[in-house]
């Protein structure tokens, strides 16, 4: 009896150990195995993520690319407008003031000042067609369309633009290059709207691997702080962004606005 027991004893002591390593392997292998099935939903979860943040970016663009497409859309059938209609209506204005200032042996100078301005007028209208028309501008140079737009905005003598420029071309596609034409734009018009300037200087500087745009004003400036963004700045966001570029605003009232347009190329 006391052999038997003394036997059971000395068993169950030899067993102990060797049952507290298995749990202890049990545990272990669970604790592997919750730790891998912890880094690996992390893992499917910071690929969802990403992958739905990307998606919302590519919706982004799309939405943004169609706004764009409307308005390239509006601005050719305007610009033909212009052209085919206003344009015809100015002719005709100048072709009978000129016959009415020949058959007059004495014309008045009011006359022939009406005339030449109207002839101005006419040259500025045509330019703005061109410049709205997305087919003529598909095929543009942009630093050349730049310096044409320039001259329609001093030929209306409210202020002057100054173009420079280290290239004569620019090694972008064409879409781009008319999507970046519209943000300079957008750029001047609103110098000529709301700056009150005087003066616009614009630069151009093309590096090996970016394209530089800086347009400054003299205009009255705004408190950056205390201003909200427009629709013309929420525009010219939106087209950079698309380029993959940058926009940033510098101004102070009193001392003007500079707009610094970065872009890859």
């Amino acid at each position: 009896m006391y052999v038997h027991i003394r036997y059971n004893f000395i068993a169950q002591g030899k067993l102990f150990p060797e049952i507290v390593g298995i749990a202890g392997l049990l545990i272990a292998t669970f604790a592997i195995a919750f730790l891998v099935f912890f880094i690996f939903s992390r893992r499917q979860q910071n690929r969802l993520v990403v992958r739905q943040k990307h998606m919302q970016k590519e919706f982004d663009n799309q939405l943004m690319q169609a706004k764009v497409e409307v308005q390239e859309q509006t601005f050719g059938e305007l610009g033909r407008e212009l052209h085919d209609n206003v344009g015809q209506l100015l002719s005709s204005a100048k072709l009978l003031l000129g016959i009415t200032q020949r058959k007059l042996s004495d014309p008045p100078e009011t006359l022939m000042t009406a005339q030449d301005t109207l002839g101005q007028a006419l040259q500025s209208l045509r330019s703005l067609s061109k410049s709205l028309n997305t087919e003529w501008l598909s095929q543009f140079n942009l630093i050349e369309n730049l310096h044409v737009e320039a001259e329609r905005i001093n030929a209306a003598g409210q202020l002057q633009v100054h173009v420079k420029s280290d290239a004569e071309q620019l090694s972008m596609q064409a879409d781009q290059q008319l999507m970046l034409f519209r943000i300079v734009q957008e750029a001047m018009n609103n110098s000529i709207k709301h700056a009150q300037a005087k003066n616009i200087w614009m630069t151009i500087s093309s590096g090996r691997n970016n394209l530089k745009i800086s347009i400054a004003d003299d205009g009255q400036g705004f408190d950056m702080n205390a201003r909200p963004g427009g629709v013309g700045m929420m525009n010219m966001r939106h087209r950079v962004k698309l380029l993959n570029g940058r926009v940033e605003w510098r101004s102070e009232i009193g001392r003007g606005t500079t707009i610094e347009i970065t872009l890859p190329l």
